[in-house]
């Protein structure tokens, strides 16, 4: 690693894990340390202590002084992009100014996103986002969620974000996710889903990440099943979000789009059935401005909210959008 290289510090704090990684300029985490979260308000002080410590370990390993840190965590921002407005899983955190703590010990930049976004920045900065001007990313795991970029500006109107994209309801009055919503995209698609169609279709209880791994390696026929539900609850959800952002690419992402193939295919087939005659018809009345969409699998299978914490510490020190990360 040539010590004059651009390296940032990047650190996403999940309901489970937190993540810290030095990343280079092209999107690669060279160097990841990884820690419960274990946030409680009993606990905050614990925690903050262990995060210090872990993102001073991470700066021992940079051979040279890096540019900044950038956060990001499951919540949304507050409006002056200090910390969380609210943090559902790790709710010690509302109100809490994670920029103030951590410019103040590392007397470095700092910069914040919801988790959502950072994903997002990633996959459009170093994977299946490049170049496109209207691009959509679906976060599919645990919780489910959608970013937008459009003319490389992130919409962030909301928490930091494009919205609550996950609740928009798909089936009114169907499973109740965690929130309390009745039938929308997170009960349905998350990980809450796979498993109430598993427990439905294997007659007992079954992880989702085992169902999303029968499913990709296509021997077991009831994952397969339960995914292509799975997937074409997603293309519903696309077709929705599709009609309001307009975007040329979308781009699935997560724990859940590792199933691959049935359901990338089964998403794509639902979304074609629901609008690809409204979404042909305006790229010809458009002539073009809004084109037709095409829907891909990420590029990125590493540690994108932490790689998308730290792409605004890099501009304009990226070079281009055509480098994939290395690895």
């Amino acid at each position: 690693m040539p010590l004059s290289e651009p390296l940032a510090i990047g650190f996403d704090i999940g309901g489970s894990q937190t993540k810290i990684g030095l990343v280079n300029r092209r999107g690669k985490v060279i160097a990841l340390r990884v820690f419960p979260t274990q946030v409680q308000d009993s606990t905050l002080e614990t925690f903050l202590t262990r995060l210090q410590e872990e993102i001073q370990a991470v700066l021992n390993m940079a051979p040279q002084g890096v540019l900044g840190i950038g956060i990001t965590f499951l919540g949304w921002i507050n409006e002056a992009r200090t910390g969380p407005f609210f943090c559902m899983n790790a709710p010690a955190l509302h109100g809490f100014n994670l920029k103030g703590w951590a410019s103040e010990r590392f007397h470095l930049p700092v910069v914040v996103h919801d988790d959502v976004t950072a994903h997002t920045l990633a996959e459009y900065t170093f994977g299946s986002g490049r170049g496109a001007r209207r691009f959509l990313c679906l976060a599919m795991g645990t919780g489910v969620g959608a970013g937008v970029i459009i003319d490389g500006e992130a919409l962030q109107f909301s928490g930091g974000c494009a919205g609550d994209t996950g609740h928009l309801i798909l089936r009114p009055g169907g499973p109740t996710c965690s929130s309390g919503c009745k039938g929308c995209a997170e009960a349905l698609i998350g990980v809450a889903g796979i498993e109430r169609l598993a427990g439905e279709r294997y007659g007992a209880p079954r992880p989702a990440h085992e169902v999303i791994r029968g499913a990709a390696k296509g021997n077991d026929t009831t994952a397969v099943e339960i995914m292509r539900i799975i997937g074409g609850y997603t293309g519903e959800l696309l077709a929705s979000l599709s009609n309001i952002f307009l975007p040329e690419r979308i781009v699935l992402l997560g724990g859940t789009a590792r199933a691959g193939g049935v359901l990338l295919e089964t998403a794509r087939q639902q979304f074609e059935y629901l609008v690809g005659d409204y979404r042909r018809s305006l790229s010809a009345i458009s002539k073009g401005v809004f084109s037709g969409v095409e829907i891909l699998l990420s590029q990125l299978k590493g540690e994108t909210g932490v790689i998308g914490a730290v792409v605004d510490l890099f501009v304009p020190n990226l070079e281009t959008q055509t480098t994939a990360p290395d690895g």
